[in-house]
């Protein structure tokens, strides 16, 4: 399970209106950064700041800027800065970034402490992300009452549509870790993650369903989302769907698809010796074709890489 370390922005592209007002204003700032324009969502911030320097969001939106090195050079000391004013004015995205900045190793002020406190006050503001990570961070305690508690904050970042949270919820249902062991409540949370884009609970749920694990056996389907999957670049996909063209399980055999799938996850260092032998009994020219369809595939892969 991997932490999530990215800002999650409240503000949208237009500031919400009370009903029956007039038109909501134009959130300039934001605006500019969505479309990519960031030296202006800079200038609209501090604008924004000049106007009111109680405007939180516009605070944390520089940290952000600054944090990534969006349309200025990248600055930790500056980021932490406008997120602790942003904080201190009780915007949570700030807290949430800001305990992320504290927890990183590249960090030289580095306080687990306050990273902790900061997750725990944003997280119980329903701040998604923050609520992830605090899960991840009491799983690692390995106790029974941490476990339950994580659950029930996955829950709400699995709610808030966090894909990493709905397949890490698959993983514990299967573990029986933090909630009673179901291959049913496993195989749900994967389908959920799977259809909310994580890879991962993509293939998990893949396997569940060639298995019939938890869910009603059906190998066609499964088949679909190993080569959803596997065009995303995943080497487990690209290995599992090499076998089903080996063998045509739950997809028409064939010989030449099975050594490119092949061949690609092992580039990603996926050894396996029967696909090595299927291959080396391939003539020559089939042999090539396979390497060049392998070839696209990877580099596919790479450029649409998230």
């Amino acid at each position: 399970m991997r932490r999530l370390s990215g800002l999650v922005l409240l503000a949208g592209a237009l500031l919400a209106a009370p009903a029956g007002a007039a038109a909501p204003t134009p959130d300039l700032a934001y605006g500019a950064y969505q479309t990519g324009h960031y030296r202006r969502a800079l200038g609209e911030a501090l604008k924004r700041i000049e106007a009111d320097n109680q405007d939180a969001a516009a605070m944390t939106l520089i940290g952000e800027l600054y944090r990534q090195g969006l349309g200025v050079a990248p600055d930790r000391k500056v980021a932490s800065e406008w997120y602790e004013r942003a904080e201190a004015r009780g915007d949570i995205n700030a807290a949430f970034a800001l305990a992320m900045q504290l927890l990183d190793d590249k960090g030289d002020k580095r306080d687990a402490g306050r990273a902790g406190a900061l997750l725990e006050k944003a997280a119980a503001a329903g701040h998604p992300a923050a609520n992830y990570n605090l899960a991840l961070a009491l799983l690692a305690t390995n106790r029974e009452a941490d476990d339950k508690r994580a659950v029930a904050h996955l829950e709400v970042a699995a709610k808030a549509g966090v894909g990493d949270a709905m397949h890490a919820l698959g993983v514990l249902a299967k573990q029986g870790r933090g909630m009673p062991a179901s291959e049913e409540a496993a195989a749900r949370w994967m389908k959920q993650a799977a259809e909310a884009g994580n890879i991962p609970g993509e293939v998990e749920y893949a396997i569940m369903l060639f298995n019939g694990a938890g869910v009603a056996k059906d190998e066609a389907a499964a088949a679909a989302l190993f080569r959803r999957a596997a065009w995303q670049g995943n080497p487990i996909a690209q290995n599992r769907l090499a076998k089903l063209y080996q063998f045509g399980l739950g997809i028409a055999p064939d010989s030449i698809e099975a050594a490119a799938w092949h061949l690609a996850a092992r580039a990603q260092g996926l050894k396996d010796p029967a696909l090595d032998e299927q291959f080396e009994r391939l003539n020559p020219e089939q042999q090539a074709r396979a390497a060049r369809m392998a070839a696209g595939r990877i580099a596919s892969a790479v450029l649409t890489a998230p």
